[in-house]
């Protein structure tokens, strides 16, 4: 199960790939992420280790992460698994004249996949609008 969420920003992709590189910040201007922690302190990179605690609705869930893609400027994929459904996490960024075309998303699959959806369609539209207003301010 597929979901995701664009939107375009009012800056160059550099700008908004600056975020990626702090992500332990989100938790500051992103409601719904409370923590992100690095399980080493180099750069980020293919098979690097998140430990991402995110709170959709009612549930919070911490979950381990992956990266499996790693094209700066361009484009991350993350990994992981909890409670049985597996999650993989995309950021991708579009240069487009000056602005960038953002979008977060994912794929779901296993037990409680229609809930993992759910939860992870509002958290990428939620990602979408607060880089955008974070991104813009600056």
């Amino acid at each position: 199960m597929r979901f995701e969420s664009s939107i375009e920003i009012n800056a160059p992709a550099t700008k908004v790939w600056a975020l990626v590189d702090r992500l332990e910040e989100w938790p500051k201007w992103m409601p719904s992420i409370k923590k992100i922690e690095r399980t080493s302190k180099e750069p980020l990179t293919v098979d690097s280790k998140l430990f991402v605690t995110a709170k959709v609705s009612w549930l919070t869930v911490r979950l381990l992460m992956t990266i499996t893609k790693f094209v700066p400027e361009r484009s991350v994929v993350l990994e992981g698994k909890a409670l049985g459904t597996k999650l993989i996490r995309f950021y991708t960024l579009e240069p487009l004249n000056g602005k960038t075309k953002i979008t977060i998303g994912g794929d779901v699959s296993g037990a409680l996949a229609w809930l993992a959806r759910l939860g992870g369609q509002a958290v990428s539209a939620e990602i979408a609008q607060a880089v955008k207003r974070k991104v813009e301010a600056q």
